[in-house]
């Protein structure tokens, strides 16, 4: 067997499970398994086939694209055909799956817990300051104390934690200081991403989110934070993801932190106060959609810098908050 590069074998695992993920839904639909207007959302088809959430995102959109499924004002997706959307609790038949073993490999242990440690990282930041013990991480996962170094990595590469001068592990405090920082990068760099992959994504996949946008400020009052962080990949990572440059993206991704602190401060408090953040969402979709690159490349600068306020506020806020209930594995850190 050839050498690969390094990078191959971490591309080519994820598009083959997607695409076996796609095929096996489309057979569901085409045999009548999965019946038109049943709704899919992604966590319980991820547990279904064995999987992250990831790969069943990229196969429900490719599956919208074909037009298997179709987006509706609820979460997830409809199967098409029916006139009223119908939730129900899937079956592993109704996907043609056995009852007994995934169709698909488990995903690796890395890779099961990888989803719930991040959150608990992610909302410790804004409360002060926590080291990571790393063993009763491992514990409360029942892994490896090396899974857990290849995540806490993993998450120092995205900057959401670091060592300190002992080689501890810590979290936060993310500072006002920060945000203006991390910001600043993200108006230059987000900006130039969007000009090199916009002009490289289907007409269909910019109408799709444009859409999706438009509905979200018109019922800006019922947005989950769910749906609000998906807002925000839309924007601020599908958007840019077609950029040929993967060091601009690598270093846009370590910037992005402060999307995790929308994300708390929406589950805190509600994602009603983001009604402002939407209508700048779209404004942006609204020269994508006309292919006006430059002008939506400007709507997103001036729409980070707006964001920048914005986050310093709720950053400010979260002072007041009651400190989260975090596992025992994030001891806090006297000032």
């Amino acid at each position: 067997m050839p050498k690969t590069t390094r990078e191959e074998p971490h591309y080519q695992r994820p598009v083959t499970r997607y695409a076996e993920i796609e095929d096996t839904i489309k057979n569901a639909i085409d045999n009548q398994l999965l019946p038109a207007g049943i709704v899919v959302t992604e966590d319980p088809v991820a547990r279904l086939f064995g999987t992250s959430r990831t790969p069943v995102r990229v196969a429900f959109n490719k599956l919208e694209e074909r037009g298997f499924l179709k987006r509706f004002d609820g979460r997830g997706f409809v199967v098409s055909g029916a006139k009223r959307p119908k939730r129900i609790s899937l079956a592993p038949e109704m996907l043609g799956l056995s009852k007994t073993l995934p169709q698909l490999p488990q995903p690796m242990t890395a890779q099961r817990i990888a989803a719930d440690f991040e959150a608990s990282i992610v909302q410790a930041l804004p409360f002060g300051l926590y080291r990571v013990h790393e063993q009763a991480a491992a514990d409360h996962f029942d892994v490896s104390r090396t899974v857990i170094r290849e995540l806490l990595s993993r998450l120092q590469d995205r900057g959401l934690l670091r060592k300190d001068l002992r080689s501890h592990w810590v979290v936060g405090p993310l500072t006002a200081l920060d945000v203006a920082h991390y910001f600043s990068i993200r108006a230059k760099l987000e900006p130039l991403a969007l000009m090199e992959s916009a002009p490289l994504l289907s007409q269909g996949i910019i109408s799709q989110l444009h859409a999706q946008t438009i509905t979200a400020t018109e019922k800006a009052g019922s947005i989950t934070p769910g749906m609000h962080e998906q807002l925000e990949t839309d924007l601020h990572i599908t958007l840019l993801e077609k950029s040929p440059n993967p060091h601009l993206l690598r270093m846009i991704r370590q910037s992005q932190i402060a999307l995790s602190i929308n994300q708390v401060f929406a589950e805190t408090v509600g994602a009603k106060s983001f009604s402002n953040s939407l209508m700048e969402h779209r404004i942006v979709f609204e020269f994508l959609i006309r292919s006006s690159w430059d002008s939506a490349a400007a709507a997103m600068e001036e729409h980070l810098r707006l964001s920048a306020a914005r986050t310093r506020k709720r950053l400010m806020a979260f002072s007041v908050f009651k400190e989260p209930n975090l596992p025992n594995y994030l001891r806090r850190i006297s000032a």
